[in-house]
């Protein structure tokens, strides 16, 4: 049966997703259509254009990718308080599933959208990159000049990755990744969480859900500040004595302390969500 809710979810939420990657895709295609127009060897009439050609396709780029994220965000809020707190929910709750699997479905689907626009984000940016990069290095003295660059600054960077953060570009490569993993499954039950607890608010249930929000975010980056004050006498510790640190050896225990308080809050918003859909249903 949770397959056949999670199919349902994904009709749902498959034309906005597709919307938002079209978004994505659209403005990286403008974004690398305007950068190919640059001139890369910035001559005295055409430096001003050229600084303002790439000025504006980075904003162009970065206003897809923002708006595509916050876009996809509001989607699954949306349709996860239509579908279980309005109209709507007189048809999910009267579905032969628990709480449990219905909860399930929603959450999988959603982190599984969210997953999938990262993804994008992450194929765009190589994307402008590799064009980027490709235009400028076949351009004359500067594309030599940028290769000399280029081959200095990665000839080296795993070395000087070992040295400063203590991990190889591979290892920290996998880490970023299961902190973006971990992160995206947190956000989106502390999402739910929130707009669940803004069905409190009778009259005002957006409006709590976005309190709500809001609160917990403060809470949470209130602690993530308190626990890194230790890291900084750490650091001053260290500086006394001579001691010589790695990034992930100053800031590694700090990074893992607040991604098992996103965990932690994350599964308590996971109960909270049970409780709000089982005992405390009012359904507009």
């Amino acid at each position: 049966m949770l397959g056949k809710l999670m199919k349902y979810e994904w009709r749902g939420m498959r034309t906005p997703l597709i919307i938002m990657l079209c978004i994505l895709a659209g403005t990286t295609l403008l974004t690398c259509g305007i950068m190919l127009t640059i001139n890369p060897e910035y001559d005295d009439v055409l430096v001003g254009f050229s600084m303002l050609t790439a000025m504006f396709s980075f904003l162009l780029y970065y206003f897809g990718l923002i708006g595509c994220i916050i876009g996809i965000t509001v989607i699954i809020a949306v349709r996860f308080y239509k579908t279980c707190y309005t109209d709507q929910g007189y048809l999910t709750h009267t579905l032969p599933v628990s709480t449990v699997q219905l909860l399930a479905a929603k959450t999988i689907t959603a982190v599984l959208s969210y997953l999938l626009v990262l993804a994008g984000v992450v194929i765009t940016i190589v994307v402008i990159v590799l064009v980027g990069t490709s235009h400028f290095l076949n351009v004359g003295d500067f594309g030599y000049t940028m290769q000399e660059a280029l081959s200095e600054v990665f000839g080296g960077m795993n070395d000087l990755m070992i040295i400063y953060w203590g991990m190889s570009f591979g290892e920290y490569m996998l880490w970023m990744l299961l902190m973006i993993v971990i992160e995206c499954v947190a956000g989106i039950f502390k999402l739910f969480g929130c707009i669940s607890l803004g069905q409190l608010y009778a009259k005002h249930r957006i409006l709590g859900a976005i309190l709500a929000y809001f609160v917990l975010n403060i809470v949470q980056n209130m602690i993530a500040y308190l626990s890194i004050l230790p890291t900084f006498a750490h650091i001053i510790s260290a500086a006394e004595y001579g001691n010589e640190l790695t990034m992930m050896s100053v800031f590694g225990p700090n990074a893992i302390f607040t991604l098992l308080t996103s965990v932690a809050i994350a599964v308590a918003m996971y109960f909270v969500n049970l409780h709000m859909m089982t005992k405390r249903l009012n359904l507009e």
